[in-house]
């Protein structure tokens, strides 16, 4: 095991090779159609809606036709309240599809049409008992589809593909363990569900947020003061002292967190493309709700394929509540 001294700079060495393997990945996107890494530059150059970057709250719809094929990429910010410019998009796009099939993000594919754990998971929203996924705007596609008699379809590879494609690029168990625990308390943080980091609920969930990366990637479990003590050798920063906490494991900074779920971003892309394409061919007329980072990566696979988009921009109103 690495001294605590050593673990920035050895993750650090390992998150540098991932990053040059994705710069070698951009390079080749224009002749062999690899996906490149998110990027700040990439985002506001592709969506110019945007105020400064898209975390500012602005969905958006990207409407494709091709032939008898219709693709509606709903571009979302993640949101965690009843209503917001989130919601609308999702209404739009299932306006603009009449889909046959709803994709959503946060779940593998693998489990097929439907599966009815999320279809019980549904019918918890906006009841005492939904979690932070089902507050979730794909939580609110999948309900919407369930009312319609849609069938839905995640958009993720499974765990162990994603646990695999990291390690082959050089990410330890522990290395995934913690940027994932960095990305749920995070979550955790813009759902509301945690005032803060210094909020007395943090042990209670990090203890969920531990199991459940634990139980569903058979990865290794840390405890907090551990996660505690890796956090502040990486960030210089106490864990219940940065401000700057929610921002951590966004894709694009320097961090090794970063790169890891910039890393992590590339695999999931390249499965989602190849799921899009297969349910556009069986199903014809497909709705995609997903992170509008993921479009970005995506947007000249997409267009390479189905042509130019029509884009519909929902930027936040003054109604619209948002963590």
């Amino acid at each position: 095991m690495l001294p605590r001294r050593g673990l920035r700079t050895a993750w650090t060495i390992t998150a540098a090779s991932a990053c040059l393997t994705l710069a070698q990945g951009l390079f080749a996107a224009s002749t062999d159609d690899k996906i490149p890494p998110w990027s700040l530059a990439l985002e506001q150059r592709l969506q110019p809606w945007c105020p400064g970057d898209c975390a500012s709250g602005v969905s958006f719809t990207a409407v494709y036709k091709n032939g008898d094929r219709i693709l509606v990429f709903v571009g979302v910010h993640h949101v965690f309240t009843p209503r917001n410019s989130t919601i609308r998009a999702i209404d739009g796009g299932f306006a603009a599809t009449s889909p046959a099939i709803v994709i959503t993000e946060g779940f593998p594919t693998a489990m097929g049409e439907s599966p009815p754990p999320l279809v019980k998971q549904a019918s918890k929203r906006g009841t005492a008992e939904e979690d932070q996924f089902t507050k979730s705007e794909g939580m609110y596609a999948i309900s919407r589809a369930i009312t319609d008699g849609i069938p839905f379809l995640g958009g993720e590879p499974t765990r162990s593909e994603q646990v695999q494609a990291l390690q082959r690029r050089g990410f330890t168990p522990t290395d995934i363990a913690f940027a994932y625990l960095v990305g749920g308390l995070s979550q955790s943080v813009r759902s509301g569900d945690l005032a803060s980091t210094s909020d007395p609920k943090l042990a209670e969930s990090f203890a969920q947020w531990s199991r459940a990366f634990s139980d569903q990637y058979h990865l290794p479990t840390l405890s907090l003061d551990d996660f505690k003590t890796r956090y502040q050798a990486m960030f210089r920063v106490e864990l219940t002292h940065d401000a700057g906490f929610s921002k951590r494991a966004e894709p694009g900074t320097s961090s090794p967190v970063a790169l890891l779920n910039q890393t992590d971003m590339v695999t999931r892309d390249e499965h989602l493309l190849a799921t899009i394409e297969e349910e556009l061919e069986l199903k014809k007329r497909v709705l995609v709700v997903y992170g509008g980072s993921h479009w970005t990566t995506l947007a000249q696979a997409l267009q390479r394929r189905f042509g130019k988009p029509r884009i519909t921009p929902y930027p936040m109103v003054a109604q619209d509540i948002v963590h």
